[in-house]
């Protein structure tokens, strides 16, 4: 409560009250809702009270809950929040494991000071389960996994990681609580729900005034705005939006990697007096380090690619 209290949040989102409750009963859950509306303190909070609850207190090197998230940037922010608790229960030793770094390092830090509670991308996670040689031997460090989150669910499996956690399901006991998280029921997490969970508890969240049939994905409040033009003026009017807008913070989506680079180039040309940072998939160690400063600045661009 005190931490809450710190962040600033009196109330409950719907998601949060209909799964806290549920996730402390002990009940599997499959949790549908828009991006934004809440749920990283879904899975926080019950994560850390089941643990708190554990009749046998948790060794260095047991791993109680496990988050799986797939991009690094969301692994980043929901080690940030989950910070926010466990400062108050030091008992409690978190670790943060994504790709970009080196997995010696990972290792190493793994053994100095354990890890009760793992934020990890699905990549990484599968090789930490393969490096028995290097002294880790996670796969007996799980045994005692209480609590399993998959979160964005529907983007893991987007994004072709369904074998890779296909192969980490197979490490993990069956006597645990597991959460699955996304902004779409799709057909492929639907598998996954009947792959992880049993028989879990179905929330979905909706906006107000939204048709029950309709998937919308983003929350209420977000105002979209765009603007129909041909395609070779595209390039003229986002210089032109971006100059006008320059007191502001802007993210700019490109489809690849060549098309971030490309146009980060021209539009460092074009747009002046404002800072321009790139990120993309193939820039392995820089990612982090500028999506942080981008996070620091009052105003600037970042062209990214869509993931």
């Amino acid at each position: 409560l005190g931490a809450l209290r710190e962040l600033g949040f009196p109330y409950m989102t719907p998601v949060q009250s209909a799964t806290i409750p549920l996730f402390m009963k002990n009940k599997d859950v499959a949790a549908e809702a828009v991006t934004g509306s809440g749920k990283t303190l879904a899975f926080v909070i019950p994560i850390l009270e089941i643990l708190l609850r554990r009749e046998e207190k948790l060794k260095k090197y047991q791993v109680g809950a496990l988050i799986i998230t797939p991009t690094r940037e969301l692994a980043i922010q929901i080690d940030e929040v989950l910070a926010h608790f466990t400062k108050h229960f030091p008992q409690f030793s978190q670790i943060l494991w994504i790709g970009g770094r080196n997995p010696g390092e990972d290792v190493a830090k793994f053994k100095e000071q354990g890890g009760n509670i793992i934020v990890a991308t699905p990549g990484r996670l599968e090789d930490m389960f393969r490096r028995k040689a290097e002294g880790l031997a996670l796969a007996s460090c799980v045994r005692s996994l209480d609590v399993l989150v998959l979160d964005e669910a529907d983007r893991l499996l987007d994004m072709g990681f369904e074998a890779s956690i296909n192969t980490i399901l197979e490490f993990l006991p069956k006597q645990r609580r597991t959460g699955l998280f996304s902004a779409t029921q799709t057909q492929e997490v639907e598998s996954l729900v009947r792959a992880g969970l049993r028989n879990p508890v179905r929330i979905s969240v909706k906006e107000k005034g939204v048709a029950a049939s309709s998937t919308q994905k983003t929350p209420s409040r977000l105002e979209n705005y765009y603007m129909v033009c041909k395609a070779d003026e595209k390039f003229n009017q986002l210089v032109h939006f971006l100059r006008n807008h320059k007191q502001e913070k802007h993210l700019v989506f490109f489809s690849t990697c060549a098309c971030v680079e490309y146009y980060g180039k021209a539009l460092e040309a074009l747009v002046k007096g404002v800072q321009i940072m790139c990120i993309h998939g193939k820039m392995k160690h820089k990612r982090d380090k500028i999506f942080m400063g981008f996070r620091r600045l009052q105003s600037g661009i970042l062209v990214c690619t869509d993931v």
